[in-house]
């Protein structure tokens, strides 16, 4: 998503113009001061439009929080426009969030990190709470595209830039005002962003910086060393605001507002003209509705249009130079990382592909951090170049790395099980290697506990591995001639061990070996008769998955493949010899931006004798039309076709789509290759169709489901109607 929009912004800004820096005094200097307001400030995105449309060209700019984002970028040299086209176009958790893109981390390593609703760190058992609730890490990487070769062109000074620059933050420690106006672009406007309570503080040098507003909301003061003719100062205060309802950012935007409103009134006396946006219909983190805040700074710039040729009085403004990237790029000198306090440096060193003799390429740079942070073993970094006189450059990848304690929790409901919570928690990074310990434990249905080892890298290979200890209990329904009989519990204890290796991004496969015993509770029923008290299962395991989904848990578009096979064999004391092959495929296929199809095949074959615990349990949520655990049996074919039309999307977040679901399967529980055999095979076909829904909460996805079954073999008026319904991530190991 953020390559198609660079790939916009450099479209649109690449229109050369010329440097007309002459110091006649015909030439009227205009600076301008953009004000915070969080998402508000992107009203200031129409402010510039319409005064770069009209070719009133600002000689300096000072910002403050957002007025410090869009200032900054624009005057790097990059339009209104193509500003405009990052933000419309970027979802609220590609632009401010932690996020990894979802083909960007290891398959299995993205499949634990959204196992659960809640992750929390913690060091020494204790909690830890980060300094900020929302991470800035993805809009700092989209910040390094945008600007890092702009910053090295100007050699990290901002009044070389197109426009000289200011941005203003503020000294946690000593609560003083800072002005910045050298060094990482990028790190100043990631500075006076840093809403305190809200994102993290930016380290620079030694200061922690927050966010400008908490001192001065409208930063004029720092545009009176230019000594400029007219000062504009465009600012988002809401005057009479509609919206009653506020979230975190709303909140903290208000409070910094009334922190600073004695300052804010000095502010607006050094300005010649005041552009005041009408924000009022808006919230501070109305990031959905960029369009209409943009479309409301056009119209305050217009409307003061005439106000500002008259103060002009017929003066010329100088036209926006263009950068020009003439200044030669250095070979890197020396690799180093900073902030390794339990990462070992080998088990990083080998991601990085920005070499020792190589000339800088902030591509590849980007995409070394990129790498780094996707591991998961830091919740920050960032970039340091020690140039040397030999015109050579130190590169330093400054990390800092997460709390590796961690607890998680999980809740999950649906109307089978009933009310389901996780518990899970253990420590990463042991050794430095990136390993991590588990201990996990399920309350509900089944209630299990679970300790083990896992890893995805070995050295410098992606190599996965398991060693696991579990023990558990699961309550399963039966049913036989379309009736419930009872319910039946099983407890089982066990441990494996697998090891397999990372295909990509998208897949992997591994190899095992499980030992499980399992112990029937069986009530008298006459169908157990010939079920034993308890059986073990012992042999090789396999597993291949491929999954290319864009959502692990919501997905719009994307194919799944998932094989396992097991082999139980009695030379390895298991109580019986038998071998099961489980075989699904998902793919969701976008016919337009609404529609999408959803076909799907659920196929499971077993050979020998079957314990009865590893038997095929269908219906609910994967056979539409009938109760979870309806089919018990050894082999399976389900055939399922759905057509999704999303009607809309909750809170006007992308997010959060809403899909209705038109939903058909079919089955049979005879092996494949015997179905044909038997001339009347229709009849061992089992239909079911239905309606749902799907959508995206806070804790996970919602599905909902009604269904009829075995349509054409009862009347209309004698089907089953089912429905299903859970809400919540899938976390059980067992189910």
């Amino acid at each position: 998503m953020l390559s198609a929009l660079l790939l916009a912004v450099f479209t649109v800004n690449s229109i050369p113009l010329d440097d007309t820096s002459s110091t006649d005094t015909q030439y009227a200097r205009i600076g301008i001061s953009l004000s915070g307001g969080a998402f508000h400030g992107l009203a200031h995105i129409g402010v510039l439009k319409v005064l770069d449309r009209e070719g009133i060209i600002p000689s300096c700019i000072a910002g403050s929080s957002m007025g410090s984002l869009v200032g900054g970028i624009y005057a790097a040299g990059y339009s209104p426009a193509a500003i405009e086209s990052i933000v419309v176009n970027a979802s609220l958790s590609e632009f401010f969030g932690s996020t990894v893109p979802f083909g960007a981390r290891y398959l299995p390593e993205r499949q634990q990190s959204e196992r659960y609703t809640l992750v929390l760190s913690h060091r020494n058992f204790i909690p830890k709470l980060p300094s900020g609730v929302i991470s800035l890490q993805n809009f700092e990487f989209l910040l390094m595209d945008l600007l890092s070769d702009i910053e090295f062109q100007t050699n990290h000074d901002f009044d070389n830039l197109p426009i000289p620059y200011r941005a203003v933050a503020v000294d946690l420690m000593s609560g003083n005002l800072v002005t910045l106006k050298n060094g990482r672009l990028e790190q100043a406007i990631r500075a006076s962003i840093a809403i305190p309570g809200a994102f993290p503080p930016e380290t620079i040098d030694t200061l922690a910086l927050v966010d400008g507003g908490v001192h001065q909301f409208l930063p004029v003061q720092p545009l009176i060393e230019f000594e400029p003719d007219l000062i504009i100062a465009s600012t988002t205060v809401r005057v009479k605001p509609e919206a009653d309802h506020h979230g975190l950012i709303d909140v903290l935007s208000r409070t910094i507002d009334l922190m600073t409103m004695a300052d804010y009134r000095e502010q607006l006396k050094l300005a010649d003209i005041v552009i005041e946006p009408n924000v009022d219909p808006f919230l501070p983190s109305d990031l959905n509705r960029a369009s209409e805040l943009i479309e409301a700074g056009e119209r305050a710039a217009e409307a003061a249009l005439p106000e500002i040729r008259a103060k002009l009085n017929g003066r010329k403004v100088r036209v926006k130079p263009e950068l020009k990237f003439d200044r030669i790029y250095p070979y890197v000198s020396s690799i180093q990382f900073e902030g390794l306090k339990v990462t070992s440096t080998s088990t990083v060193r080998h991601l990085v592909r920005t070499k020792r003799g190589t000339r800088l390429n902030f591509d590849m740079l980007h995409e070394d951090m990129i790498m780094l942070y996707n591991t998961g073993l830091f919740s920050d970094i960032n970039y340091k170049l020690v140039f040397h006189a030999d015109d050579s450059v130190q590169v330093v990848y400054q990390t800092k790395e997460s709390q590796y304690g961690f607890y998680a929790l999980g809740v999950r409901y649906d109307n089978s099980d009933n009310l389901i919570l996780g518990i899970e928690g253990g420590q990463g990074n042991l050794w430095g290697t990136g390993a991590s310990i588990r201990a996990a434990l399920c309350l509900g249905n089944p209630r299990a506990l679970r300790l083990g080892l896992t890893g995805t890298r070995l050295f410098a290979f992606p190599v996965g591995y398991r060693i696991d200890m579990f023990r558990g209990s699961i309550d399963r329904p039966y049913f036989a001639n379309s009736t419930w009989i009872t319910t039946y519990n099983t407890t089982y204890h066990g441990g494996l061990i697998e090891a397999g290796y990372i295909l990509g991004n998208n897949a992997f496969f591994k190899i095992g070996i499980c030992a499980r015993e399992v112990i029937y509770r069986l009530p008298p029923v006459p169908i157990f008769d010939s079920i034993p008290a308890n059986e073990w299962v012992v042999g090789p395991t396999l597993r291949m998955e491929y999954n290319n989904y864009d959502d692990l848990h919501l997905p719009n578009k994307g194919t799944s493949y998932v094989a396992e096979i097991i082999y139980s064999t009695e030379r390895l004391n298991a109580s019986a010899d038998f071998s099961r092959i489980d075989f699904s495929f998902d793919h969701y296929i976008p016919l337009s931006s609404r529609v999408l199809v959803h076909p799907g095949l659920d196929l499971g074959i077993s050979h020998g004798d079957l314990a009865w615990d590893y038997h095929f349990h269908t219906g609910g949520n994967n056979f539409i039309g009938y109760e979870n655990g309806y089919f018990t049996t050894r082999n399976r074919v389900v055939l399922r076709l759905s057509l999704e039309y999303r009607i809309l999307n909750l809170l006007d977040l992308k997010d959060y789509p809403v899909y209705l679901q038109l939903i058909s399967n079919v089955a049979t529980f005879e092996r494949p290759d015997g179905l044909f055999s038997n001339g009347n095979w229709v009849s061992e076909l089992h239909w079911g169709t239905g309606i749902g829904i799907r959508t995206n909460t806070p804790i996970g996805p919602l599905n909902l489901s009604v269904g009829i079954g075995d349509i054409k073999k009862d009347d209309l008026l004698g089907a089953r109607v089912n429905y299903y319904i859970s809400i919540g991530k899938e976390f059980r190991y067992t189910k």
